[in-house]
């Protein structure tokens, strides 16, 4: 390969790692074909990433070529809803934590109240039960619980 015999020459001739950090191996996952560009509504996408060498800044390419030019933007476009969708679930599972939080508040507070009613007015078998569903509903995760 042409590409892999200039990087092994510049390494020869004493080339810094400021160079070769630029002029990475060249592997074979590096060479795969992405159709973004010409459908971009394809599904799998989504797991794509670019080769380090589609990255790499070259004066005026984008300005010359509209292809390249399309081509960042639809990866742009990819990446960024990668991320948007990561920030959703973390939301989403912040509500949920939350929701659960709330439930078995709500649960505890619920038996709580029957509890208090039964003592009250003498009925053992529903003291008890509530009791005991007052456990379950503090039991999960008491670290929920503390203020």
């Amino acid at each position: 390969m042409v590409y892999q015999k200039c990087r092994n020459q510049m390494m020869s001739l004493g080339a810094d790692g400021l160079i070769l950090e630029c002029y990475q191996a060249l592997e074979p996952e590096h060479l795969n074909v992405t159709t973004a560009v010409t459908n971009p509504n394809t599904c799998r996408h989504r797991h794509e990433h670019l080769a380090w060498f589609w990255t790499m800044d070259i004066p005026k390419d984008t300005c010359a070529n509209n292809w390249m030019s399309e081509f960042d933007q639809v990866h742009w476009l990819r990446a960024k809803s990668q991320k948007d969708r990561c920030c959703e679930e973390v939301e989403l599972l912040q509500c949920k934590m939350s929701w659960s939080k709330d439930f078995f508040l709500y649960q505890a507070n619920h038996w709580w109240g029957l509890n208090q009613l039964a003592e009250s007015s003498g009925n053992y078998g529903l003291q008890c039960y509530s009791s005991y569903q007052i456990s379950l509903s503090y039991t999960p995760c008491p670290c929920l619980y503390s203020k």
